[in-house]
């Protein structure tokens, strides 16, 4: 059994921080889960809304003076809601990726374009490393722009908002809307 970590823990600023110094020289590994609203802290006002399931963390940490590398594999779930139809729907999150992180210095420029590299490539302060914010950068790069509930999901009907998913509407395809039904035969002039 994995520890787990209390979602009252995580609602006190308490997430998993590695000191740095105290990695041993052979490496270190983590095995734990994140449950409750853990992922709340790391979320920017005006995101989108979502709940995270428990989610398996397994980390390998190994140390080269103060170069500090991470491989981390991530097993969890999100309950989204699906970009056409709007119902809500689990998608499944398994990911592994590799950090490579190194102490901030304040004189670093940042780059304007970032390589492939660069989005495994990090800093940290004050000797700590905060492992939970990094697991849920990665879950959020799982989550695609526009998160379906499934490929041929068919939405809803633009004009009676049914869900074509479930049900058939009755209106006629390239009906116009009463209310813009003025401005079908409206041109602008050009102006000089």
């Amino acid at each position: 059994m994995l520890p787990s970590r209390s979602s009252e823990s995580i609602r006190q600023g308490l997430s998993l921080k590695i000191q740095v110094s105290l990695i041993p020289e052979e490496g270190r590994r983590l095995q734990y889960m994140l449950e409750g609203d853990w992922h709340r802290e790391y979320l920017q006002k005006g995101g989108i809304d979502f709940r995270i399931h428990p989610t398996r963390v397994d980390a390998e940490i190994h140390r080269i003076l103060e170069t500090v590398t991470l491989d981390i594999s991530v097993e969890t779930a999100l309950d989204l809601g699906c970009g056409r139809c709007l119902e809500p729907f689990t998608l499944p999150v398994r990911s592994g990726f590799r950090y490579t992180l190194v102490p901030s210095r304040k004189q670093e420029a940042q780059k304007e374009e970032l390589s492939d590299e660069d989005v495994s490539f990090s800093y940290y302060q004050d000797d700590l490393i905060d492992l939970d914010a990094l697991v849920y950068e990665q879950i959020m790069l799982q989550v695609p722009m526009k998160p379906l509930c499934a490929e041929d999901c068919r939405g809803i009907c633009p004009q009676c908002g049914a869900g074509l998913n479930t049900a058939t509407c009755q209106c006629r395809p390239g009906a116009v809307d009463r209310r813009l039904e003025a401005l079908k035969n409206f041109k602008a002039k050009k102006q000089n």
